[in-house]
Protein backbone atom coordinates (compact mmCIF):
# COMPACT_ATOMS: atom_id res chain seq x y z
CA UNK A 1 0.00 0.00 0.00
CA UNK A 2 1.59 3.31 -1.06
CA UNK A 3 0.89 6.73 0.66
CA UNK A 4 0.28 10.36 -0.84
CA UNK A 5 -0.22 13.72 0.68
CA UNK A 6 -0.63 16.73 -1.23
CA UNK A 7 0.81 19.96 0.35
CA UNK A 8 -1.11 23.60 -0.60
CA UNK A 9 -0.14 26.52 0.27
CA UNK A 10 -2.70 28.92 -0.03
CA UNK A 11 -2.67 32.88 -0.08
CA UNK A 12 -4.44 32.00 3.56
CA UNK A 13 -3.85 28.91 4.58
CA UNK A 14 -1.76 26.04 4.20
CA UNK A 15 -3.37 22.27 4.27
CA UNK A 16 -1.51 18.80 4.44
CA UNK A 17 -3.32 16.13 3.41
CA UNK A 18 -2.31 12.58 3.10
CA UNK A 19 -3.83 9.29 2.04
CA UNK A 20 -3.74 5.59 1.74
CA UNK A 21 -3.79 4.32 -1.87
CA UNK A 22 -4.22 1.52 -3.72
CA UNK A 23 -2.94 0.33 -7.69
CA UNK A 24 -6.55 -0.03 -8.50
CA UNK A 25 -6.96 3.89 -7.57
CA UNK A 26 -8.79 3.00 -4.51
CA UNK A 27 -7.62 5.51 -1.72
CA UNK A 28 -8.15 6.59 2.08
CA UNK A 29 -7.38 9.98 3.73
CA UNK A 30 -5.85 9.60 6.95
CA UNK A 31 -4.83 13.14 7.47
CA UNK A 32 -6.24 16.14 7.36
CA UNK A 33 -4.22 19.29 8.81
CA UNK A 34 -4.99 23.28 8.29
CA UNK A 35 -2.88 25.76 9.40
CA UNK A 36 -3.77 29.90 9.11
CA UNK A 37 -1.12 31.79 7.39
CA UNK A 38 -2.00 35.01 5.48
CA UNK A 39 0.55 34.88 3.65
CA UNK A 40 -0.74 37.26 0.15
CA UNK A 41 -2.00 39.70 2.52
CA UNK A 42 1.02 40.75 4.60
CA UNK A 43 3.23 42.87 2.23
CA UNK A 44 5.50 45.32 3.66
CA UNK A 45 5.63 48.67 2.13
CA UNK A 46 7.51 47.24 -1.13
CA UNK A 47 5.00 44.85 -1.70
CA UNK A 48 8.06 41.84 -0.16
CA UNK A 49 6.19 39.10 2.15
CA UNK A 50 7.13 40.25 5.62
CA UNK A 51 9.33 38.37 7.44
CA UNK A 52 7.60 36.97 10.49
CA UNK A 53 4.87 35.68 8.05
CA UNK A 54 8.04 33.89 6.22
CA UNK A 55 8.73 32.15 9.25
CA UNK A 56 5.56 31.15 10.23
CA UNK A 57 5.16 29.86 6.92
CA UNK A 58 8.35 27.96 7.11
CA UNK A 59 7.89 26.79 10.61
CA UNK A 60 4.37 25.47 9.40
CA UNK A 61 5.82 23.66 6.81
CA UNK A 62 9.12 22.38 8.83
CA UNK A 63 5.98 20.75 10.91
CA UNK A 64 4.62 19.36 7.56
CA UNK A 65 7.68 17.58 6.49
CA UNK A 66 8.41 16.30 9.61
CA UNK A 67 4.45 14.49 9.64
CA UNK A 68 5.22 13.10 5.83
CA UNK A 69 8.20 11.93 6.97
CA UNK A 70 7.24 10.13 9.96
CA UNK A 71 4.44 8.56 8.30
CA UNK A 72 7.22 7.62 5.35
CA UNK A 73 5.57 9.19 2.37
CA UNK A 74 7.81 9.85 -0.26
CA UNK A 75 5.21 11.02 -3.26
CA UNK A 76 4.30 14.22 -2.10
CA UNK A 77 2.52 17.02 -4.46
CA UNK A 78 3.22 20.19 -3.68
CA UNK A 79 1.46 23.26 -4.88
CA UNK A 80 1.13 26.78 -4.06
CA UNK A 81 -1.77 29.56 -5.32
CA UNK A 82 -0.94 31.46 -8.29
CA UNK A 83 -1.91 34.38 -6.00
CA UNK A 84 1.42 33.87 -4.95
CA UNK A 85 3.07 35.80 -7.82
CA UNK A 86 1.71 39.39 -6.29
CA UNK A 87 4.86 39.13 -4.18
CA UNK A 88 7.86 40.33 -5.36
CA UNK A 89 9.79 37.96 -3.50
CA UNK A 90 7.63 34.86 -4.17
CA UNK A 91 10.73 33.07 -6.11
CA UNK A 92 13.14 34.02 -3.46
CA UNK A 93 10.72 32.30 -0.87
CA UNK A 94 9.86 29.27 -2.23
CA UNK A 95 13.54 28.81 -2.66
CA UNK A 96 13.80 29.35 0.99
CA UNK A 97 11.04 26.76 1.30
CA UNK A 98 13.02 23.91 -0.53
CA UNK A 99 16.27 24.85 0.96
CA UNK A 100 14.93 24.33 4.43
CA UNK A 101 11.86 21.54 3.95
CA UNK A 102 12.34 20.17 0.69
CA UNK A 103 9.02 20.96 -0.91
CA UNK A 104 9.32 21.66 -4.20
CA UNK A 105 6.06 24.09 -4.81
CA UNK A 106 4.91 24.14 -8.43
CA UNK A 107 2.89 27.19 -8.89
CA UNK A 108 -0.71 26.65 -10.23
CA UNK A 109 -1.92 28.89 -13.12
CA UNK A 110 -6.16 30.29 -12.60
CA UNK A 111 -6.98 27.38 -15.25
CA UNK A 112 -5.51 24.63 -13.19
CA UNK A 113 -6.67 25.77 -9.60
CA UNK A 114 -10.31 25.49 -11.25
CA UNK A 115 -9.36 22.04 -13.14
CA UNK A 116 -8.55 20.74 -9.30
CA UNK A 117 -11.68 21.94 -8.02
CA UNK A 118 -13.85 20.31 -10.73
CA UNK A 119 -12.65 16.80 -10.28
CA UNK A 120 -12.39 17.01 -6.90
CA UNK A 121 -16.64 18.06 -6.65
CA UNK A 122 -17.44 16.23 -9.97
CA UNK A 123 -15.61 12.68 -8.28
CA UNK A 124 -17.39 13.40 -4.36
CA UNK A 125 -21.18 14.13 -5.54
CA UNK A 126 -23.82 12.26 -8.14
CA UNK A 127 -24.80 15.41 -9.54
CA UNK A 128 -25.73 15.78 -13.66
CA UNK A 129 -25.36 19.67 -13.09
CA UNK A 130 -24.18 22.15 -10.78
CA UNK A 131 -22.44 25.42 -10.34
CA UNK A 132 -19.92 25.24 -7.69
CA UNK A 133 -18.65 28.20 -5.83
CA UNK A 134 -15.59 27.74 -3.87
CA UNK A 135 -14.93 30.52 -1.37
CA UNK A 136 -11.41 30.98 0.12
CA UNK A 137 -9.65 33.83 1.88
CA UNK A 138 -8.37 35.61 -1.23
CA UNK A 139 -10.29 34.25 -4.26
CA UNK A 140 -13.71 33.18 -4.79
CA UNK A 141 -13.53 30.33 -7.81
CA UNK A 142 -16.79 29.65 -9.88
CA UNK A 143 -17.65 26.92 -12.33
CA UNK A 144 -20.56 25.19 -14.18
CA UNK A 145 -20.46 22.20 -15.27
CA UNK A 146 -23.57 20.04 -17.21
CA UNK A 147 -23.15 16.22 -18.25
CA UNK A 148 -19.21 15.99 -17.31
CA UNK A 149 -18.59 18.92 -19.40
CA UNK A 150 -17.22 22.13 -18.01
CA UNK A 151 -19.50 25.15 -19.58
CA UNK A 152 -18.20 28.05 -17.62
CA UNK A 153 -15.33 28.59 -15.14
CA UNK A 154 -14.12 32.04 -13.80
CA UNK A 155 -12.05 33.35 -10.64
CA UNK A 156 -12.84 36.54 -8.78
CA UNK A 157 -9.85 38.68 -6.98
CA UNK A 158 -12.06 38.60 -3.46
CA UNK A 159 -12.57 36.29 -0.82
CA UNK A 160 -13.54 36.45 3.27
CA UNK A 161 -10.39 38.58 4.09
CA UNK A 162 -10.72 41.19 1.14
CA UNK A 163 -14.14 41.46 1.74
CA UNK A 164 -13.90 41.86 5.98
CA UNK A 165 -12.21 45.07 5.27
CA UNK A 166 -15.60 46.42 4.85
CA UNK A 167 -16.59 45.48 8.67
CA UNK A 168 -13.71 48.59 9.19
CA UNK A 169 -16.67 51.15 7.99
CA UNK A 170 -19.71 49.38 9.45
CA UNK A 171 -21.13 51.28 12.48
CA UNK A 172 -22.98 47.58 13.63
CA UNK A 173 -22.61 43.75 12.50
CA UNK A 174 -25.80 43.99 11.01
CA UNK A 175 -24.81 47.21 8.74
CA UNK A 176 -21.51 45.34 8.04
CA UNK A 177 -23.03 42.45 6.84
CA UNK A 178 -25.32 44.30 4.30
CA UNK A 179 -22.22 46.49 2.79
CA UNK A 180 -20.21 42.96 2.79
CA UNK A 181 -23.38 41.03 0.99
CA UNK A 182 -23.88 44.39 -1.32
CA UNK A 183 -20.38 44.38 -2.39
CA UNK A 184 -19.67 40.83 -3.27
CA UNK A 185 -23.05 41.33 -5.26
CA UNK A 186 -21.78 43.73 -7.84
CA UNK A 187 -19.18 41.43 -8.31
CA UNK A 188 -21.08 38.59 -9.16
CA UNK A 189 -23.59 40.57 -11.35
CA UNK A 190 -20.64 41.66 -13.54
CA UNK A 191 -20.54 37.79 -14.59
CA UNK A 192 -23.04 37.76 -17.30
CA UNK A 193 -23.57 33.87 -17.20
CA UNK A 194 -24.74 33.86 -13.83
CA UNK A 195 -27.72 35.68 -14.56
CA UNK A 196 -29.20 33.32 -17.29
CA UNK A 197 -28.75 30.11 -14.54
CA UNK A 198 -31.66 27.47 -15.56
CA UNK A 199 -32.92 25.70 -12.41
CA UNK A 200 -32.07 22.42 -13.06
CA UNK A 201 -28.39 23.14 -11.79
CA UNK A 202 -27.60 22.95 -8.35
CA UNK A 203 -26.10 25.05 -6.09
CA UNK A 204 -22.50 23.59 -4.83
CA UNK A 205 -21.02 25.35 -2.08
CA UNK A 206 -16.88 24.24 -1.45
CA UNK A 207 -14.93 26.12 1.24
CA UNK A 208 -14.72 26.82 5.17
CA UNK A 209 -17.69 29.42 5.07
CA UNK A 210 -20.32 26.91 3.53
CA UNK A 211 -19.31 24.58 6.18
CA UNK A 212 -19.65 27.27 8.90
CA UNK A 213 -23.13 27.64 7.10
CA UNK A 214 -23.70 24.13 7.15
CA UNK A 215 -23.10 23.56 10.76
CA UNK A 216 -25.04 25.88 11.57
CA UNK A 217 -28.14 25.53 9.75
CA UNK A 218 -28.03 21.90 11.24
CA UNK A 219 -27.01 23.19 14.92
CA UNK A 220 -30.39 25.74 14.28
CA UNK A 221 -32.86 22.77 12.53
CA UNK A 222 -31.77 20.29 15.01
CA UNK A 223 -31.03 18.06 12.35
CA UNK A 224 -30.57 14.06 12.84
CA UNK A 225 -27.12 13.22 11.19
CA UNK A 226 -23.92 14.89 12.11
CA UNK A 227 -22.61 14.57 8.71
CA UNK A 228 -21.47 17.77 7.11
CA UNK A 229 -20.82 16.70 3.05
CA UNK A 230 -23.85 16.84 0.72
CA UNK A 231 -25.55 18.23 3.45
CA UNK A 232 -28.42 20.46 1.55
CA UNK A 233 -29.83 23.83 2.90
CA UNK A 234 -32.55 25.49 1.75
CA UNK A 235 -32.96 29.17 1.12
CA UNK A 236 -34.88 29.54 4.32
CA UNK A 237 -32.90 27.61 6.21
CA UNK A 238 -29.66 29.63 5.04
CA UNK A 239 -31.95 32.83 5.80
CA UNK A 240 -32.11 31.92 9.42
CA UNK A 241 -28.52 31.27 9.66
CA UNK A 242 -27.52 34.90 7.84
CA UNK A 243 -30.15 36.70 10.48
CA UNK A 244 -28.41 35.14 13.38
CA UNK A 245 -24.85 36.04 12.02
CA UNK A 246 -25.54 39.35 11.57
CA UNK A 247 -26.44 40.05 15.25
CA UNK A 248 -23.30 38.86 16.28
CA UNK A 249 -19.98 40.74 16.95
CA UNK A 250 -16.87 39.29 16.47
CA UNK A 251 -16.27 38.42 19.74
CA UNK A 252 -19.56 36.51 20.07
CA UNK A 253 -18.79 34.46 17.08
CA UNK A 254 -15.38 32.97 18.64
CA UNK A 255 -18.16 31.90 21.41
CA UNK A 256 -20.24 29.77 18.71
CA UNK A 257 -19.30 26.22 19.50
CA UNK A 258 -17.99 24.25 16.65
CA UNK A 259 -17.12 27.54 14.68
CA UNK A 260 -12.71 28.01 14.86
CA UNK A 261 -12.04 31.07 17.15
CA UNK A 262 -8.93 31.88 14.49
CA UNK A 263 -11.53 32.10 11.47
CA UNK A 264 -13.99 34.02 13.69
CA UNK A 265 -12.93 36.96 11.70
CA UNK A 266 -13.97 36.10 8.35
CA UNK A 267 -17.13 34.00 9.30
CA UNK A 268 -19.69 36.99 9.45
CA UNK A 269 -18.00 38.03 5.35
CA UNK A 270 -18.09 34.34 4.68
CA UNK A 271 -21.81 34.13 5.32
CA UNK A 272 -22.17 37.50 3.79
CA UNK A 273 -20.76 36.21 0.46
CA UNK A 274 -23.40 32.88 0.24
CA UNK A 275 -26.66 35.32 1.00
CA UNK A 276 -24.85 37.57 -2.11
CA UNK A 277 -24.76 34.46 -4.33
CA UNK A 278 -28.54 33.24 -3.13
CA UNK A 279 -29.67 36.90 -3.95
CA UNK A 280 -27.94 36.86 -7.61
CA UNK A 281 -28.05 33.22 -8.86
CA UNK A 282 -31.93 32.71 -7.25
CA UNK A 283 -31.14 29.21 -6.44
CA UNK A 284 -33.53 27.46 -3.59
CA UNK A 285 -30.76 24.98 -1.78
CA UNK A 286 -27.38 24.92 -1.90
CA UNK A 287 -25.33 21.37 -1.08
CA UNK A 288 -22.25 21.52 1.06
CA UNK A 289 -19.35 19.69 -0.17
CA UNK A 290 -16.41 18.79 1.86
CA UNK A 291 -14.43 17.77 -1.02
CA UNK A 292 -12.44 20.38 -3.15
CA UNK A 293 -8.53 21.44 -4.94
CA UNK A 294 -7.10 19.25 -2.66
CA UNK A 295 -8.94 16.39 -3.13
CA UNK A 296 -8.74 17.17 -6.73
CA UNK A 297 -4.97 16.89 -6.70
CA UNK A 298 -5.35 13.71 -4.59
CA UNK A 299 -7.99 11.77 -7.59
CA UNK A 300 -5.36 13.07 -10.62
CA UNK A 301 -2.09 11.69 -8.86
CA UNK A 302 -3.87 8.43 -8.02
CA UNK A 303 -6.58 7.73 -10.69
CA UNK A 304 -5.18 10.42 -13.49
CA UNK A 305 -8.26 9.13 -16.09
CA UNK A 306 -10.57 11.37 -13.83
CA UNK A 307 -9.38 14.56 -15.03
CA UNK A 308 -10.45 13.81 -18.31
CA UNK A 309 -13.41 10.99 -17.12
CA UNK A 310 -14.95 11.32 -13.67
CA UNK A 311 -15.75 8.11 -12.39
CA UNK A 312 -19.05 7.01 -13.39
CA UNK A 313 -20.45 4.59 -10.88
CA UNK A 314 -19.53 6.68 -7.93
CA UNK A 315 -21.58 5.35 -5.09
CA UNK A 316 -19.68 1.76 -6.61
CA UNK A 317 -16.38 3.41 -6.64
CA UNK A 318 -17.17 4.10 -2.61
CA UNK A 319 -18.40 1.25 -1.86
CA UNK A 320 -15.45 -0.66 -3.14
CA UNK A 321 -13.19 2.02 -1.22
CA UNK A 322 -14.57 0.96 2.16
CA UNK A 323 -14.08 -2.70 1.51
CA UNK A 324 -10.69 -2.60 0.21
CA UNK A 325 -9.75 -0.61 3.08
CA UNK A 326 -11.70 -1.56 6.19
CA UNK A 327 -13.86 -5.14 5.90
CA UNK A 328 -10.54 -7.00 4.34
CA UNK A 329 -9.76 -10.10 2.46
CA UNK A 330 -12.15 -12.21 4.29
CA UNK A 331 -15.00 -9.77 3.90
CA UNK A 332 -18.36 -11.61 1.48
CA UNK A 333 -19.75 -8.31 1.11
CA UNK A 334 -19.30 -8.38 -2.43
CA UNK A 335 -20.92 -11.63 -3.33
CA UNK A 336 -23.67 -10.62 -0.92
CA UNK A 337 -24.31 -7.13 -2.92
CA UNK A 338 -24.58 -9.15 -6.01
CA UNK A 339 -27.59 -11.74 -4.87
CA UNK A 340 -29.33 -9.00 -3.38
CA UNK A 341 -29.59 -7.15 -6.73
CA UNK A 342 -31.01 -10.42 -8.43
CA UNK A 343 -33.51 -10.95 -6.05
CA UNK A 344 -34.61 -7.33 -6.02
CA UNK A 345 -34.59 -8.01 -10.04
CA UNK A 346 -36.65 -10.97 -9.13
CA UNK A 347 -38.93 -9.88 -6.57
CA UNK A 348 -39.91 -6.54 -8.06
CA UNK A 349 -43.30 -8.10 -9.44
CA UNK A 350 -43.88 -8.58 -4.87
CA UNK A 351 -42.13 -5.57 -3.45
CA UNK A 352 -43.33 -2.85 -6.18
CA UNK A 353 -40.42 -0.36 -5.02
CA UNK A 354 -39.91 2.28 -7.65
CA UNK A 355 -35.44 2.50 -8.65
CA UNK A 356 -34.45 5.30 -6.07
CA UNK A 357 -34.24 2.17 -3.60
CA UNK A 358 -31.63 -0.03 -5.51
CA UNK A 359 -28.94 2.68 -3.93
CA UNK A 360 -29.79 2.01 -0.37
CA UNK A 361 -30.33 -1.53 -1.24
CA UNK A 362 -26.35 -1.46 -2.77
CA UNK A 363 -25.21 0.16 0.43
CA UNK A 364 -26.85 -1.87 3.10
CA UNK A 365 -25.78 -5.02 0.69
CA UNK A 366 -22.34 -3.96 0.73
CA UNK A 367 -22.00 -3.06 4.21
CA UNK A 368 -24.39 -5.50 5.92
CA UNK A 369 -21.72 -6.75 7.98
CA UNK A 370 -19.54 -4.11 8.82
CA UNK A 371 -20.18 -3.62 12.45
CA UNK A 372 -17.92 -6.59 12.97
CA UNK A 373 -15.11 -4.40 12.66
CA UNK A 374 -16.29 -4.00 16.28
CA UNK A 375 -17.62 -7.12 17.48
CA UNK A 376 -19.19 -10.73 15.80
CA UNK A 377 -22.25 -10.69 18.22
CA UNK A 378 -24.79 -8.39 17.52
CA UNK A 379 -22.73 -6.86 14.43
CA UNK A 380 -26.04 -5.17 12.65
CA UNK A 381 -26.73 -2.65 15.47
CA UNK A 382 -22.75 -1.80 15.31
CA UNK A 383 -23.40 -1.36 11.25
CA UNK A 384 -26.18 1.37 12.17
CA UNK A 385 -23.37 3.36 13.51
CA UNK A 386 -21.24 3.01 11.11
CA UNK A 387 -23.14 2.93 7.73
CA UNK A 388 -24.37 6.57 9.70
CA UNK A 389 -21.01 7.58 9.98
CA UNK A 390 -19.05 6.49 7.06
CA UNK A 391 -18.18 9.05 3.83
CA UNK A 392 -20.40 7.05 1.22
CA UNK A 393 -19.74 9.23 -1.91
CA UNK A 394 -22.66 9.18 -4.07
CA UNK A 395 -25.62 9.17 -1.20
CA UNK A 396 -27.89 10.72 -0.25
CA UNK A 397 -28.16 11.59 3.34
CA UNK A 398 -31.55 10.02 3.18
CA UNK A 399 -30.11 7.10 1.38
CA UNK A 400 -27.41 6.81 3.78
CA UNK A 401 -30.40 6.17 7.14
CA UNK A 402 -32.28 3.99 5.09
CA UNK A 403 -29.49 1.74 4.57
CA UNK A 404 -28.43 1.77 7.92
CA UNK A 405 -32.51 0.93 9.25
CA UNK A 406 -32.13 -1.51 6.23
CA UNK A 407 -28.51 -3.57 8.11
CA UNK A 408 -29.85 -3.18 11.17
CA UNK A 409 -32.87 -4.73 11.05
CA UNK A 410 -32.24 -7.99 8.97
CA UNK A 411 -35.14 -9.60 11.27
CA UNK A 412 -37.75 -7.94 11.43
CA UNK A 413 -37.90 -7.96 15.52
CA UNK A 414 -34.87 -6.01 15.52
CA UNK A 415 -36.42 -2.89 13.99
CA UNK A 416 -35.96 0.13 16.31
CA UNK A 417 -39.06 2.49 15.86
CA UNK A 418 -38.19 4.45 18.56
CA UNK A 419 -34.60 4.79 15.99
CA UNK A 420 -36.59 5.98 13.47
CA UNK A 421 -38.59 8.66 14.29
CA UNK A 422 -35.57 10.26 15.38
CA UNK A 423 -34.97 10.79 11.36
CA UNK A 424 -38.32 11.46 10.26
CA UNK A 425 -37.78 15.45 8.88
CA UNK A 426 -35.83 13.36 6.62
CA UNK A 427 -38.10 10.21 6.00
CA UNK A 428 -41.45 9.79 3.99
CA UNK A 429 -44.11 7.35 4.89
CA UNK A 430 -42.97 4.99 2.12
CA UNK A 431 -39.74 4.56 3.58
CA UNK A 432 -41.10 2.23 6.04
CA UNK A 433 -42.30 -0.30 3.84
CA UNK A 434 -39.46 -0.24 1.57
CA UNK A 435 -37.11 -0.58 5.02
CA UNK A 436 -38.73 -4.14 5.84
CA UNK A 437 -38.82 -5.63 2.49
CA UNK A 438 -35.21 -4.51 1.54
CA UNK A 439 -34.01 -6.06 4.69
CA UNK A 440 -35.57 -9.11 4.41
CA UNK A 441 -33.51 -9.12 0.58
CA UNK A 442 -30.37 -8.40 2.54
CA UNK A 443 -31.14 -11.17 5.02
CA UNK A 444 -31.76 -13.91 2.17
CA UNK A 445 -28.69 -12.46 0.24
CA UNK A 446 -26.64 -13.36 3.10
CA UNK A 447 -28.39 -16.50 3.85
CA UNK A 448 -27.22 -17.44 0.46
CA UNK A 449 -23.74 -16.72 0.54
CA UNK A 450 -23.41 -18.66 4.56
CA UNK A 451 -20.59 -20.65 4.03
CA UNK A 452 -18.58 -17.21 1.87
CA UNK A 453 -17.63 -19.94 -1.00
CA UNK A 454 -20.06 -18.21 -3.89
CA UNK A 455 -21.47 -21.21 -4.36
CA UNK A 456 -25.03 -19.92 -5.47
CA UNK A 457 -24.37 -18.09 -8.60
CA UNK A 458 -27.88 -16.80 -9.97
CA UNK A 459 -31.18 -17.05 -8.42
CA UNK A 460 -34.99 -17.33 -10.37
CA UNK A 461 -38.00 -16.96 -8.41
CA UNK A 462 -41.51 -18.17 -9.64
CA UNK A 463 -44.11 -16.39 -8.26
CA UNK A 464 -47.47 -18.39 -7.57
CA UNK A 465 -50.66 -17.50 -5.85
CA UNK A 466 -50.05 -17.77 -2.34
CA UNK A 467 -45.98 -19.12 -2.87
CA UNK A 468 -42.60 -18.04 -4.26
CA UNK A 469 -40.37 -20.92 -5.29
CA UNK A 470 -36.82 -19.38 -4.84
CA UNK A 471 -34.86 -21.55 -7.32
CA UNK A 472 -30.94 -21.38 -6.98
CA UNK A 473 -28.43 -22.07 -9.99
CA UNK A 474 -25.38 -23.54 -7.71
CA UNK A 475 -21.75 -24.72 -8.50
CA UNK A 476 -21.31 -27.01 -5.49
CA UNK A 477 -23.70 -28.45 -2.91
CA UNK A 478 -25.65 -25.57 -1.26
CA UNK A 479 -27.65 -27.27 1.48
CA UNK A 480 -26.17 -25.18 4.14
CA UNK A 481 -26.99 -21.76 2.03
CA UNK A 482 -30.65 -23.30 1.69
CA UNK A 483 -31.13 -24.39 5.24
CA UNK A 484 -30.34 -20.63 6.24
CA UNK A 485 -32.54 -18.62 3.67
CA UNK A 486 -34.95 -20.92 5.02
CA UNK A 487 -35.07 -19.54 8.54
CA UNK A 488 -36.57 -15.96 6.98
CA UNK A 489 -39.77 -17.97 5.71
CA UNK A 490 -41.91 -16.72 8.69
CA UNK A 491 -41.05 -12.68 8.44
CA UNK A 492 -41.23 -13.36 4.30
CA UNK A 493 -44.81 -14.30 5.22
CA UNK A 494 -45.22 -11.49 7.24
CA UNK A 495 -43.80 -9.07 4.79
CA UNK A 496 -44.49 -10.56 1.28
CA UNK A 497 -47.75 -12.11 2.10
CA UNK A 498 -46.44 -15.56 0.60
CA UNK A 499 -45.22 -18.67 1.42
CA UNK A 500 -41.28 -19.10 0.40
CA UNK A 501 -39.94 -22.25 -0.52
CA UNK A 502 -35.91 -22.77 -1.74
CA UNK A 503 -34.52 -24.80 -3.86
Amino acid sequence: MDKIAVVDLGSSKIDLIMASCLQEGNFAVFEDISENVKIVDDFDGEGMLRIARSNEAIEVLKMYRMICEVNKISNIVAVCSHSLKNLKNYRSFLDEIYNICGFKFKILSQDEELSALYTGVVNSLDMPKAIVFNISGGTVRILQYSRRNVLNKIELPFGTYSVAKLMEQAKSPEEACQLMTSKFKEELEKVEWLRNIEGEFNFVGVGNAFRNAGFLSRKMRKYPLDVEHNYVMTKSQFQNVYDLVKTLDVDKTKKIKGISADRSDVFASGISMIKAIFDVCKFDDATVSLKGMNEGFIYSAVMPQTSEKPISDLLGFSLDNIREFYDGDYDNSKQVSELALILFRQLKVLHKLPRGYVKVLRIAASMYNCGQRIKFYDNEKNSFSIILNSEILGATHREMILASFVSASQTLSDFNLTEWVKYKELLVEEDLDAVRKLSLIIRLAKALDKTHRNVVQDISCDILGDSVIMKTIITLDASIEIREALKASQDFVKVYKKTLEVL
